[in-house]
């Protein structure tokens, strides 16, 4: 069924908004992905376990301030384990695979032009 011309506008600028609020949707999220750090998670571990023993020795020495000293440290030892790397996660690619090949493609292609491609597939590639 064809559109009218002013259906076709409509849709035109529907689909321009629709493009626009995606880059800013992308350009906004926090959804960067970025690597693990184990250096920090390991020494986040050790520091939680530093913080336990400080902990636990100022409930037997019963001094309140060592144990709040201890759960400080434990705290800190936690929020050293879930620091981020600051470098993006990039995929790791074998020596041997090709650059730019159709994954590459796919993963490169957003969710509207994923949505029309598979829009045009269906329809047989009319318009």
């Amino acid at each position: 069924m064809a559109l009218s011309e002013r259906e076709q506008r409509l849709l035109d600028e529907m689909e321009r908004g629709f493009y626009q609020s995606e880059a800013d949707v992308m350009q906004t999220a926090p959804g960067h992905r970025r690597r693990l750090n184990y250096r920090s998670l390991v020494l986040g571990i050790i520091v939680v376990l530093v913080g336990i023993g400080v902990l636990v020795g100022g409930v037997a020495a019963q001094q309140l301030w060592l144990g709040l000293i201890g759960f400080a440290v434990m705290l800190g030892g936690v929020m050293l384990m879930f620091a981020r790397g600051s470098e993006p996660d990039a995929e790791p690619r074998l020596p041997d695979e090709p650059k730019g090949g159709a994954h590459d493609r796919a993963g490169r292609e957003s969710l509207s032009e994923r949505m029309e491609r598979r829009w045009d597939e269906r329809m047989g590639g009319e318009r």
